[in-house]
């Protein structure tokens, strides 16, 4: 009976260790990447500075290969208009980029505060955690960098479209490069493990 006792009181230490979702594992850690790339997915830049909708002067051939791409893949739609320029008196013609229900998903303004238009095009998905430093305290923050394995999930189908890989080849790329390797910290919260970009908003 004693045997038993220590056997079931290992087990649920065992179970409870393992749903303990501050313990630094695998499990966690994976959960936690995923939960992250879930909602941030692959992107790269579509415009270097702007807003969405997208809206240029006409005569604009900055970053016009690009933007002709997305609509030629049917993810914007354009739409010419005549205003005063904000450091102008006269009126002139611009056109107006809009994200199609296509397009809605892809065209978006980047989360990295740098300013830009992304176009976005896959999710990372999780394979394995290949290791993970030991947790430590820095800055009053718990840490540990998590080496892992993943794979471009997702893929959109316009990524395959002659004007989109012809414009913006680092899509084509990226996608070549999966399965990849890549590292990230996470840290520590109330809430278990965060990916540490989650911290900066």
């Amino acid at each position: 009976m004693r045997y038993s006792s220590i056997t079931a009181l290992a087990a649920a230490l065992l179970i409870a260790g393992c749903s303990d979702p501050k313990a630094a594992s695998d499990a966690n850690f994976k959960t936690a990447l995923q939960g992250w790339f879930d909602e941030h997915p692959v992107c790269t830049t579509l415009v270097a500075m702007g807003e969405v909708p997208i809206e240029r002067e006409a005569r604009d051939r900055i970053g016009e290969k690009q933007i002709d791409a997305a609509v030629a893949a049917g993810l914007l739609s354009v739409e010419p208009f005549r205003a005063v320029p904000r450091f102008g008196t006269t009126p002139v013609d611009f056109k107006r980029y809009t994200p199609t229900d296509a397009g809605k998903a892809a065209i978006r303004k980047d989360d990295h505060g740098l300013g830009s238009v992304d176009i976005c095009f896959a999710r990372r998905q999780i394979e394995s955690i290949d290791n993970f430093t030991e947790p430590a305290d820095m800055a009053g923050i718990r840490l540990s960098r998590v080496a892992y394995r993943y794979r471009l999930a997702d893929v959109a189908p316009w990524t395959g479209n002659a004007a989109i890989k012809a414009a913006l080849p680092a899509i084509g790329q990226m996608l070549a490069r999966s399965p990849a390797e890549a590292s990230d910290t996470l840290i520590l919260t109330s809430k278990g493990w965060q990916h540490e970009r989650s911290l900066r908003k």
